[in-house]
């Protein structure tokens, strides 16, 4: 089964600037797809369609189009993983998490127990359990990565997108973040994610997409998509892949 189809998709913003050209692939459901492009490729207004801020026709999500589900719906569906958040409101780590919920509540209904404890496991999950009535506003940029992440565990959602998830990270936070997304994935999350990062794309991915202005360069499985060539063509620069012990390394 297919999560997403994407039918020779495009989309200019009302000021002029065309940001796709008829992009066109699919995401199993259960893979895990890494997205990578030079800044501009257009990766972030891709993820913003995905997640139907754009309307498209031309995306499917689980068969339907993808203009045909409720904001409710999607979200129950798929969760949003942001490179950063502004905080205004100095919330508790387990408030923040338990907007994960907003998907199953009604307009004016409260999180129920059973809520709370879905957020407070989502928190466990990453690492922040015991902080779960610290402010939003005390945490570092790589706690405030993870509880991004708490939040889009605790929404339930069968596809995990995400921009950019290790950009701000440092070497022993980025590994905890490779290790919570791949048990995720070995759980069935289907996981879509954008990233400058190759050698996380390799580590991650089971399979790679590349956008290049807007347009499609190549997608498919990692083995296939990820080659020297590629790459070189994908970053205007040369690019070489390399072995070591078993695994792939970009530079």
């Amino acid at each position: 089964m297919n999560a997403f189809e994407l039918n020779e998709v495009s989309f200019t913003y009302p000021s002029g600037t065309t940001a796709l050209r008829e992009v066109s692939f699919t995401v199993k459901e259960g893979s895990s797809v890494a997205l990578l492009g030079a800044n501009g490729a257009g990766k972030s207004t891709l993820l913003d369609l995905l997640l139907g801020l754009h309307p498209s026709r031309s995306i499917t999500l689980y068969g339907r189009p993808l203009t045909s589900y409720g904001r409710k719906e999607v979200g129950r569906l798929v969760a949003l993983v942001p490179q950063s958040e502004q905080f205004n409101f100095s919330f508790t780590l387990l408030d923040y998490a338990l907007f994960g919920r907003s998907p199953y509540l009604g307009s004016m209904q409260s999180p129920s127990a059973f809520d709370a404890q879905i957020a407070y496991e989502a928190l466990e999950e990453v690492g922040l359990a015991g902080y779960e009535s610290r402010a939003i506003t005390s945490l570092s940029g790589g706690e405030h990565q993870l509880l991004l992440l708490a939040r889009a565990i605790a929404q339930q959602s069968r596809i995990l997108l995400l921009d950019e998830p290790t950009s701000a990270l440092d070497p022993a936070n980025r590994r905890r973040t490779l290790s919570l997304l791949k048990q995720l994935h070995t759980r069935g999350k289907t996981l879509f994610f954008s990233t400058h990062d190759v050698n996380f794309a390799s580590e991650l991915a089971t399979d790679v997409v590349l956008l290049k202005e807007g347009r499609l360069l190549a997608a498919g499985p990692k083995e296939e998509v990820i080659t020297a060539q590629a790459l070189t063509t994908l970053y205007e620069t040369p690019m070489y892949v390399a072995q070591t012990n078993g695994h792939s390394f970009m530079y």
